[in-house]
């Protein structure tokens, strides 16, 4: 099964919660259903009798409701009324009921690059990746940290913006983990989907401890979507992604890679680092948990050398039935709230 959460601003309760069958999409939300999956997973049973049973439940109950072309939300424009929003979200006015966290280092691809990236940018025998990579290989702790502000992870159509002082933005390909806690105190993957770890690669390559400031910024400084499959329908083993860098219609950048637990490295896979994130943030009770995986792919200077500019749109596929997630990038708004200080 697979589900996506989308807005209707024609009607007074924007937010909907849509189950894909086919080429269309049924509007769990009209009437009394649930408008979210949060709220379908705590308040319509799932955290009781499983996400599979409420999905079960709203769509009998939606029988006769309104049906949607699914061509027509994921083409929609963040302008229209009606399109898609990002598929998985804390309730309106408590965003920090989801929690966002991400992998890094977690392909080997990923970590030879960026330490070669690293020793370029510092000129030192810099080997904190390929330390951290051969520690999580051997069962330690993988490399952990948190998107700050729910908020600003955007859905597809959405913008990631690009802050003014950045040195090089790079798209990040991730397959994504959705968590809730159900009514016995039990951690459950409710389902996938996918997401952009954009990141400045420039400053966390001059200085690894700069990992915070590349990768939380205001605005958008991530995405996922378009949808989200059950875990009980996707297979997680191995999954292709793929990133497009389209620039003025040309494309400019395209890789290719392998994800899904087969490729991570470390023992357990996906549970090792299930384990390592819950055992020291345990979920609260009615909050969600979003964790990226790690990137497969990433864009050295000699694929994308400028990195993201304004204006590109950053086109992600993944297989199984999560779809394609397009992002353009815009310009993070100026500010002069330093204009006191620096007087």
């Amino acid at each position: 099964m697979r589900l996506i959460q989308f807005l209707d601003t024609s009607v007074p309760s924007p937010q909907h919660l849509g189950l894909v069958e086919g080429d269309e999409v049924v509007d769990l939300t009209a009437g009394d259903g649930p408008a979210s999956i949060f709220e379908l997973y705590y308040d319509r049973g799932g955290d009781r009798d499983g996400i599979d049973a409420a999905v079960q439940s709203a769509r009998r109950a939606a029988d006769s409701n309104r049906r949607l072309s699914l061509a027509d939300l994921t083409q929609a424009t963040s302008a229209s009324s009606l399109r898609l929003d990002k598929p998985v979200s804390g309730p309106r006015g408590k965003p920090y009921a989801m929690r966002v966290w991400l992998a890094g280092v977690t392909h080997e691809d990923s970590a030879k690059l960026r330490e070669i990236e690293a020793q370029q940018a510092t000129g030192d025998a810099v080997n904190v990746y390929d330390q951290k990579y051969r520690e999580c290989a051997a069962g330690g702790r993988p490399e952990l940290f948190s998107k700050g502000e729910p908020d600003t992870v955007v859905g597809h159509n959405g913008a990631i913006t690009r802050p003014a002082d950045t040195e090089r933005l790079v798209p990040e390909t991730e397959l994504i983990s959705v968590y809730g806690l159900n009514a016995k105190g039990q951690v459950e993957r409710l389902g996938y989907t996918g997401g952009n770890d954009a990141t400045d690669n420039g400053i966390e390559a001059t200085n690894p401890l700069n990992l915070p400031q590349a990768k939380n910024w205001a605005g958008g400084c991530a995405s996922m979507g378009p949808s989200l499959v059950l875990a009980s329908a996707y297979d997680d083993s191995q999954v292709t992604v793929s990133c497009e860098v389209l620039r003025d219609g040309e494309r400019v950048g395209f890789k290719e890679g392998k994800t899904g637990q087969a490729n991570l490295n470390m023992p357990d896979g996906l549970l090792h680092m299930e384990r390592m994130l819950f055992r020291r943030l345990p979920l609260e009770p009615r909050q969600l948990q979003v964790l990226y995986w790690g990137t497969p792919i990433v864009f050295a200077e000699s694929d994308l050398a400028a990195g993201l500019q304004v204006g590109d749109l950053v086109r992600m596929t993944f297989s199984g039935g999560i779809g394609t997630l397009d992002n353009h990038i815009v310009p993070l708004p100026e500010t002069q709230q330093l204009a006191l200080l620096e007087s």
